[in-house]
């Protein structure tokens, strides 16, 4: 029968010694904003989430930069809803802010952003369990 009393004591066990572990902070994304025609953003696109903006829904996009590996978000317009679509995700894209189209304005609101829109036909190779 095996007891406490028989078990030899903690002192004399060797001890776990926790792995080494190299750490990076993990930062939230940052918030990029279309303010200037022929601004541009590109990355891979990880994600499209439902959000909530001045307590009206809207959708938001986070990439990742392909050369630090930085991750960014941009909400959605009614021109980008209309052209990033959930199976670009995991796949590599390019947007430039093109125009604003003043055709297209409701009371009170500025003209409509347009966007040029580029995405890569295959899924970026380590992204592939996001394209699903």
């Amino acid at each position: 029968m095996s007891t406490a009393a028989n078990q030899p004591p903690q002192a004399n066990r060797p001890q776990a010694v926790p792995p080494k572990r190299d750490m990076v902070e993990s930062k939230a994304p940052e918030q990029f904003k279309f303010d200037r025609i022929g601004q541009d953003i590109q990355g891979v696109l990880i994600s499209i989430e439902p959000v909530q903006v001045k307590g009206k829904p809207a959708i938001e996009y986070m990439f990742q930069n392909e050369q630090n590996g930085a991750r960014l978000t941009i909400l959605g317009t009614n021109d980008l809803n209309k052209k990033l679509l959930a199976h670009h995700i995991g796949h590599f894209v390019q947007i430039r802010y093109e125009n604003d189209d003043a055709s297209i304005v409701q009371q009170g609101q500025s003209p409509m952003k347009m966007f040029h829109v580029s995405v890569a036909k295959n899924v970026e190779p380590g992204f592939e369990k996001l394209a699903g």
